[in-house]
């Protein structure tokens, strides 16, 4: 989980309309949340990705649901409020179902920092806070099957990757393979690695995690310097994954 970004409201919801549509939905219960926008700016909001388990919600085999973060059944009069409205895969809202978030706080992505309230060890989350805790329990982020066992496929693919780019960057360094392609090679690497870890990509806090707190990233990323190939985008790149990271427990 990342910390999201807040969007505008949709220009087609105008205050009228939300109005209308949520007396609507108080007296007839009638499906108002979906069209005049909603549903793309929720998506740009996460891109694309759920707001709580960092899926990505535009592939085949998931679906995105508008998740009201205080639910429409209790909080009627909130069914539209831009700001209670959340992008969510159907498994992490199906999870959450009605659960009362004022009575039984949990993180809210778009207002809350999850970094403040998460930590990280052998892909699962631990809670800092109590705020983490109910959101762990609440969103079943330690489902084993759907998340922990994504997440650790992910990681280890990226290990892998910074294992191989690693060793191909030494050989840069020694003389053993200086040429243009072998600088051009490593240095797509490394960008494609970075950019795998922003909180733009899918399970970006998991991703993150695992690569800046890898001994052979920081060898790797030495090497680079020492070799004038750290640019300005490989640092940008850098920073904002660490907008991402977790704290290891």
């Amino acid at each position: 989980m990342v910390k999201l970004t807040p969007v505008p409201r949709p220009t087609a919801l105008t205050d009228e309309l939300v109005e209308r549509l949520t007396q609507e939905f108080v007296n007839e219960g009638r499906n108002v949340w979906r069209g005049n926008g909603i549903e793309e700016a929720l998506l740009a909001m996460s891109y694309d990705k759920c707001c709580y388990c960092e899926c990505n919600i535009t592939e085949e085999s998931k679906y995105m649901e508008v998740e009201h973060f205080h639910h429409k059944d209790k909080y009627k009069d909130q069914v539209l409020l831009w700001s209670n409205l959340l992008p969510s895969c159907k498994r992490c809202n199906g999870t959450k179902k009605d659960h009362d978030v004022v009575l039984e706080p949990i993180i809210n992505p778009a207002v809350d920092d999850p970094k403040d309230h998460l930590s990280f060890r052998n892909y699962r989350f631990y809670s800092k806070s109590d705020l983490g805790c109910k959101t762990i329990d609440v969103i079943d982020l330690n489902n084993h099957l759907r998340l922990v066992k994504k997440r650790f496929e992910l990681g280890n693919e990226l290990i892998e990757a910074l294992n191989d780019l690693l060793k191909l960057s030494i050989e840069y360094d020694n003389g053993t393979s200086p040429s243009t392609r072998r600088r051009n090679r490593i240095c797509s690497k490394m960008e494609k690695l970075l950019i795998e870890t922003i909180p733009s990509s899918t399970y970006a806090a998991t991703m993150a995690t695992v690569l800046l707190n890898e001994d052979t990233y920081q060898q790797t990323k030495t090497i680079f310097i020492n070799n004038n190939l750290w640019t300005d985008n490989f640092q940008a790149l850098e920073d904002q994954a660490r907008s991402c990271v977790l704290d290891l427990k």
